[in-house]
């Protein structure tokens, strides 16, 4: 019976480190998403692409709400 144990408390080990590992490579995805928007809608207000910033502020705003 112990070996069991220790088997199934190695599989939960592994299971939440690769949760965590997950979550890390998303919240990393995340931030350069946000960075890559915040660069586009300032060059949009650099060219004066009025159309252009308001859907990429739109887009900013989806993904700080999620």
């Amino acid at each position: 019976m112990k070996s069991t144990n220790k088997q199934v408390g190695r599989s939960t080990q592994s299971w939440i480190n690769r949760v965590d590992r997950r979550r890390q490579i998303d919240l990393g995805y995340s931030s350069e998403l946000r960075d890559w928007l915040q660069h586009v809608i300032m060059e949009a207000e650099e060219t004066k692409d009025l159309k252009k910033r308001a859907h990429f502020q739109s887009l900013l705003n989806d993904l700080n709400t999620t």
